[in-house]
């Protein structure tokens, strides 16, 4: 009796360590759950919007007779880029759906030389590969990025998602050229960092708002309905 008595508050604390420890493991499993619904439930439906591509082959979205374009500067993998899609699929909701505005994506590799632009070239791939696919994988690659860390199984992981062949993908890459020309144009606009977000009246030079590099969607808002008003 006295051997079970000294033994008892030793139990006591590896059934109190293995409590801790489901908690913990039922929290992160929440949170990464958490952070994925919140991009699925954010998504729009892109088949409702006009899409299209400028001169130079830069993503955009909306009606062209829209009086302004917003344009947003993102590396997929950069962090502030993952908070700030919260803010873009508002401003496509509210806006760029709704024919008031136009959406325009650019690659900006700064994170990860090599991952930064494979996500770019998968982005332009998945295009390529199936027209009109852009944006949805442009969703879906976010949030692989905000879920885990980019790494070299991220590539399969993107083509099972979208439900496209991983080596077709691979092999598209090869001449994925998109993140170049978006590259040396951020660097013309002299772009400091991501995300930062420009915006463009017909063909006139972008500019930054008199906000900041990451407008709210409030401050975007006012710019857009000042525009649309005129």
């Amino acid at each position: 009796m006295a051997q079970k008595l000294r033994s008892a508050p030793q139990r006591n604390k590896l059934i109190l360590g293995a409590v801790i420890v489901a908690a913990l493991a039922i929290a992160l499993i929440f949170v990464v759950v958490s952070s994925q619904s919140s991009f699925s439930e954010s998504a729009n439906d892109y088949s409702q919007i006009p899409q299209g591509r400028r001169d130079d082959g830069g993503f955009v979205l909306g009606d062209p007779a829209a009086p302004i374009t917003i344009i947003a500067f993102e590396d997929f993998l950069c962090s502030h880029c993952q908070r700030y899609k919260s803010t873009v699929d508002k401003l496509i909701s509210q806006y760029v759906a709704k024919g008031m505005a136009r959406f325009e994506y650019r690659f900006t590799p700064v994170v990860d030389p090599a991952y930064s632009r494979l996500a770019a070239q998968l982005n332009e791939c998945a295009e390529t590969l199936r027209p009109g696919a852009f944006w949805t994988a442009h969703d879906r690659l976010f949030e692989l990025a905000s879920a885990r860390r980019f790494n070299d199984s991220s590539a399969r992981s993107f083509a099972d998602a979208m439900n496209m062949s991983y080596a077709d993908l691979l092999e598209c890459t090869r001449d994925a050229a998109q993140v170049d020309i978006d590259s040396q144009y951020a660097t013309q606009l002299e772009v400091r960092g991501t995300p930062t977000v420009f915006f463009q009246i017909g063909n006139a030079m972008p500019q930054l708002t008199h906000f900041s590099n990451q407008p709210t969607i409030e401050q975007l808002g006012t710019l857009i309905e000042q525009f649309n008003l005129q």
